[in-house]
């Protein structure tokens, strides 16, 4: 664990002013910002020492947990740092000659499209997935269709030349937790959350006896998701986010008590929660 380290290069996957690039601006103003095609390419860069920190998406309040982040999180040991919850208000958008009626298909990410699924639906529309939502307002100010749409950010829609045709087509509570991941472990007394991830003995209570841990510790817990163990066919991870500080002398022996008894636990991440 380190106490600091310098940030200098912060990339984000997708194209500028996408939601991943305004959090990016938000979490680190004045560093210089670089876009990546991919969540793995993000991912590598920082693993690769082409960039010191990635802002990605971990969760959306509508749409659920990212999970090829939470895949790539324990694929190349990385670690989050910093966690900001920025609100979403998506629009639907297409070129200057375009009108609602005219739209047949819709582009953006695929949470994006979660998201505004009631809308896509109502207006029978036809979803297409990119990979950002700022990259789907390119393509379609490039395809230059009036047939054609994306989800997108009024910010994003301004900068690449397209109109809005329809404004807040998401759900009125829509959020997402943005996390910054690094190759270390920061530790600050500032933080107030942390986030593990571990897998269970198969044997009947396993899962329970792990959570009465944080219970008896008189530990909050914020959110736990599983996803499969691509190890280990028709097993499974718990992803598990707890309020509390991992310089706590409690919270650190709960911890290594936790790492002695499980089959495998990691530490994904040390941060304060900013909105």
């Amino acid at each position: 664990m380190v106490k600091e380290f310098e940030i200098n290069t912060v990339c984000y996957q997708g194209l500028p002013y996408s939601y991943s690039e305004c959090a990016a601006r938000t979490l680190f103003e004045g560093k210089n910002l670089v876009y990546k095609e991919t969540f793995d390419d993000v991912f590598r860069a920082v693993y690769g020492n082409k960039a010191d920190i990635c802002v990605v998406p971990l969760e959306n309040s509508t749409a659920g947990y990212v999970n090829e982040v939470y895949d790539l999180l324990l694929f190349y040991d990385l670690y989050i740092n910093y966690s900001y919850i920025k609100k979403v208000d998506h629009c639907l958008a297409g070129i200057k000659e375009a009108l609602i009626s005219d739209i047949k298909e819709v582009y953006s990410h695929p949470q994006a499209l979660t998201q505004c699924g009631e809308y896509i639906t109502n207006h029978e529309l036809t979803a297409k997935n990119e990979v950002n939502t700022a990259v789907a307002a390119k393509k379609v100010f490039d395809n230059n269709l009036k047939s054609a749409a994306c989800i997108c950010s009024e910010e994003a829609a301004d900068n690449y030349g397209l109109k809005v045709l329809e404004r807040n087509i998401s759900p009125e509570q829509n959020y997402t937790r943005f996390g910054a991941v690094s190759k270390v472990l920061l530790e600050n007394e500032s933080h107030n959350r942390v986030s593990i991830v571990f897998t269970v003995p198969h044997e009947a209570g396993a899962l329970n006896n792990i959570l009465s841990a944080f219970s008896s510790n008189n530990v909050n817990l914020c959110s736990i998701y599983s996803r499969p163990d691509l190890k280990n066919p028709w097993k499974y991870m718990f992803y598990l986010d707890f309020e509390g500080n991992i310089s706590n002398h409690k919270i650190k022996q709960m911890l290594n008590n936790l790492k002695n008894e499980l089959p495998f636990m990691k530490i994904l991440g040390s941060f304060q929660l900013l909105q």
